[in-house]
Order: structure tokens, then sequence, then C-alpha cells
């Protein structure tokens, strides 16, 4: 009795090691059955809301205080830039240019006397017939008369630019799209007039998931769907950073061809340039996804990276890799299998 209860815990290891044996030995395969990798793999596709938007939309303002004489376009109109739109009481303004001009015509004939009076003292002084004082007095006068020329035509030039801003005009190609004032109301100095949209071909703009921010990355055939129509774009940039209100990337892509109406709310979509695998495909094992595939009558676990639930399976396998269906719920790496053919 001393004997065998001393080599106890080895008699039990035995005993467990055939039961084990014996167990596995008894244990009949799993039915399986399986499709290839080429017949269930395919390229994912993604879509999300989208809109075409105006290269340039914008409120043009008044930039000076007047009033308005006349309307020259409205709300529909086509205009070309510089097209005067809005017309300003430029009375007031062209006495500026005029008071600017007089004044620099003045400075200018003091400064030519200025400089014959400087010239005069400069000879004078070679021949000490001039005191200090009166020479340094008329090198003051042409100096400081050659600085007042130099304000006077800066004045000259913002009374120029003052009665330019007299005509509100087009700042681009396009249309008016709204009209704010009328003729006879008095414009301030940021008072949007009118509303402005370019005739330029709008791009595209999507709000593109976290999860989804790699595959539109790197993804192809980038289409905008709106009202049946399919029009091809091109991707200008995504931001890498997420919208702080919307938390998405803000994408921009640009027609490739024919564009959408600017304005059109449609669907975005592309896809994948990697295969992938149906999401009901996918199974888990030790807290690990993964797909399970038929080889030599076992099962083997094959690991999926970065897999997100319920999205399609990045995976790259040999074309004829049998990717196992039916039965696999029940099974782990290393199961014997016996592959059934599908009927």
């Amino acid at each position: 009795m001393h004997i065998i209860s001393k080599n106890l815990p080895y008699l039990l290891s035995v005993m467990l090691c055939f039961a084990t044996t014996a167990f596995s030995a008894s244990a009949s395969p799993v039915n399986v059955k399986t499709i290839t990798y080429t017949d269930a793999a395919y390229y994912p596709e993604h879509n999300t809301a989208a809109e075409v938007i105006a290269k340039h939309d914008s409120k043009v303002s008044a930039e000076i205080s007047a009033t308005v004489v006349s309307v020259n376009h409205d709300t529909g109109d086509k205009v070309n830039q510089g097209d005067t739109i809005i017309a300003l009481d430029c009375r007031t303004y062209k006495l500026q240019l005029q008071q600017a001009q007089a004044t620099n015509d003045a400075i200018i004939a003091q400064h030519v006397n200025a400089k014959k009076l400087f010239a005069s003292a400069q000879k004078l002084q070679k021949q000490n017939n001039i005191s200090q004082e009166l020479y340094n007095q008329r090198n003051a006068d042409a100096s400081r008369l050659k600085a007042e020329l130099i304000n006077t035509k800066a004045g000259i030039e913002a009374a120029s630019i003052a009665v330019d801003k007299c005509n509100i005009k087009a700042p681009y190609d396009g249309y008016i799209s709204e009209r704010f004032i009328s003729k006879g109301e008095h414009a301030q100095p940021g008072t949007a007039v009118f509303q402005m949209i370019t005739s330029e071909q709008g791009h595209v703009e999507a709000h593109i998931n976290n999860v989804e921010y790699e595959s539109f990355l790197h993804g192809t055939d980038y289409v905008f769907i709106f009202n049946g129509v399919s029009y091809e774009l091109a991707v200008d940039s995504i931001l890498p950073v997420l919208d702080k209100n919307y938390r998405t990337h803000t994408a921009r892509l640009s027609f490739s061809d024919r564009p959408a109406p600017t304005g059109s709310h449609g669907e975005l979509k592309w896809r994948d340039k990697k295969l992938a695998l149906p999401s009901n495909l996918v199974v888990v094992r030790k807290q690990q996804a993964g797909v399970l595939i038929a080889n030599s009558n076992r099962a083997i676990f094959i690991a999926v990276d970065s897999y997100t639930e319920g999205h399609p399976a990045l995976i790259e396998l040999e074309a004829g890799t049998q990717i196992i269906t039916t039965g696999r719920h029940g099974l782990i790496d290393g199961d014997s299998i016996t592959v059934v053919p599908s009927k």
C-alpha cells in the first residue's frame, strides 16, 4: 500500500494520458462544408451622404457709406467678373479725389520752387555768400515738401480707391443668388448687398466615419450618385483630424468629367482596393478574430488583424484556399474535419 500511495501521482498522470489519447482516437472528425477564397472574397463597397459645394459662395458687401443709385443686376442673373452689380452715389468721394489732386498739385509746385531755392543756396554756400542758418532752412524746406508730396500722392490713391468702391462689382464669374438692398437705400461698410455663387464647377464634400478612414484613403472607383446618375470623382483631400462637430473626417472630391449640379445632395460611393471576406465567415478564438480553413483534414485558424465587428474582413489568401462555412462554430485550430461536398 505504501508503494502505491507513493506513486499515486504518477499513476494518475499515466491514466489521464491514456484517457485523453483514447478520447482523441475515438473523437470523430467534424463534417464541414467549404467555399474557395476566390468564390467568397470581394471588393467591399462603402457609401455615405455627400453634397456638391460651390467653389465660391459669397456675400458681397459695401465698403463705403453711400446711397444706392442703381441696381444693374438682380437675382438669377449671370454676371462676369468685374461687372458692376450695384452703383452707389459717388459725388462726395469724387470731390474728395479732386481735393486730393489739387492739394498734390500745390505741393508739387512748392516742391519745385523749394528745390530751385536749395540749388541756389548750394551755389552761394560754395562762394561763402549765404549764412548757414538760411542754407539749412532751404534744405529743410525742400526735404519737408518732398515728404508732403509722398503724403498727398497717398491721399490721391486712397480717394481713388474710394471712388472705385462706389461701383460694387462681381468678384468672379457666376450668378446672383440673392439681392439684399434696393435703389434709394443707404449702404454702410460691411452691409451685405447681394449673394453670389460661382459658375465654376463645384466639388463634392462628404464626412467620412473614422472606421472607414483608411478604406477611403486607399480606395478606388469614387462616384457621386444624384437622381440615379453616377458622376466619376477624384479625391482632392481628406483631413486626417476629426471634425469637432461631426467627429468625422471631411473629404473633398472633384468631378473627373461632367459635374453634378451645385447644391445637389446625393451619395458618395467607393470600393476597397483589397479583397475581403464577408463578416459572417469570421469567428473569434481566444479573443482573436479570424477565419477557419480546411487543410489536410484539419481545421486551421487564420487570424485577421485590425478587424471591426460587422465589417468585411480584409485578408489575402491563396485563390484555392478552402474557407470553412458550415460546421465552423464549434471548431478550434487543429481539429480533425471531413470536408463534405456541397450539393
